[in-house]
């Protein structure tokens, strides 16, 4: 086998320096790299903001008092949020708020009033829908009306701004109770006669009704709670017996008609309480109509004026009622 050249050798000794040179080079890199996210310190996880129902559960009413009165908002807000849920589920409770809201002392009365009201809405109000509700709500309403001076009807303004706060959470609650299960359990409760009734409608039994039809027709917040006992065939009745509307002159005949059946014109009835019926229509239902009447008069000046210029459209479009 032939020798390598001298200057064969000195390459092959050069390409080994520079293959072992690399090699070490890359060894070094990727331990100082493994060194390097060794001592690397992860960043703490972050914990959730909520809190479990086991530790919610654990906290004692001494403490949730504390974080109540916390200066933070947030704070105040999820202590306010566990205690209502707790009452919620508690009947006692409950019950006991009911008691504290059929009392005659407006102090009583008003701070269960607000306590109830934290604690219901639309998707809690099943739990507090039962007679005894509707009665210690409407003898609230019914102790509200010596609380204070009641304003005389007023056909262009809307008094609830000026109702005081324990009456129009009365109000407020009892709304979304008869907007998920109607009407029968206020008036069980007489909520028309021992509070509706006395309202300030007017002096005489048909001013009192002509305002009340009145009102009828007004965008009052008031009447998300009166339209829906409009619209009952029963509630209309004791309307009617409270002289609230006119007593309908053919409302026996058409109760022995409508035996087993549904009030038609109730169903027609639209949100602005006006459409015209072609029949069986009561005195208060006319009287809206003709309020809901518009007329044209069509004449240029040009001929004298005669009943053929007067142009009346009695259709109006629907309207709806928040």
């Amino acid at each position: 086998m032939a020798m390598l050249s001298p200057v064969g050798q000195e390459r092959l000794l050069f390409l080994g320096l520079g293959i072992t040179t690399c090699a070490v080079l890359a060894f070094v890199r990727y331990r100082l790299v493994h060194f390097r996210e060794a001592a690397t310190i992860p960043p703490p996880e972050s914990k959730s903001h909520f809190i479990d129902q086991k530790t919610e559960d654990s906290l004692k009413l001494s403490t949730l008092e504390k974080l109540i009165k916390n200066p933070n908002y947030g704070i105040q807000e999820t202590a306010s949020i566990i205690v209502c849920e707790r009452a919620l589920h508690n009947e006692y409770a409950i019950n006991s708020l009911l008691h504290e809201i059929g009392q005659p002392e407006y102090g009583k009365r008003a701070i269960a009033v607000r306590a109830f009201i934290l604690i219901v809405n639309n998707s809690t109000v099943k739990r507090i829908h039962k007679p005894e509700t509707y009665e210690a709500l409407v003898k609230s309403l019914e102790y509200s009306v010596e609380d204070y001076v009641h304003h005389e009807y007023d056909p262009d303004w809307d008094n609830w701004p000026l109702r005081d706060t324990a009456e129009k959470s009365c109000l407020m609650i009892i709304y979304e109770l008869i907007y998920r299960y109607g009407v029968q359990e206020l008036l069980n409760a007489g909520f028309i006669e021992r509070w509706l009734v006395k309202e300030p409608w007017g002096v005489t039994t048909e001013e009192r009704s002509i305002n009340f039809m009145d009102s009828l027709n007004k965008e009052k917040s008031l009447n998300r709670v009166i339209v829906p006992l409009f619209h009952d065939e029963r509630g209309r009745k004791m309307l009617e017996e409270a002289k609230l509307l006119p007593a309908s002159p053919d409302s026996a005949a058409r109760h022995l008609a409508m035996d087993g059946t549904e009030d038609q014109d109730m169903e027609d009835f639209d949100s602005n309480y006006a459409e015209i019926r072609p029949r069986d229509q009561t005195t208060a239902e006319d009287y809206l109509r003709r309020r809901h009447r518009e007329a044209m008069v069509l004449n240029d000046g040009t001929r004298p004026f005669e009943r053929g210029d007067i142009y009346e459209n009695q259709q109006r479009p629907r309207g709806s009622m928040e």
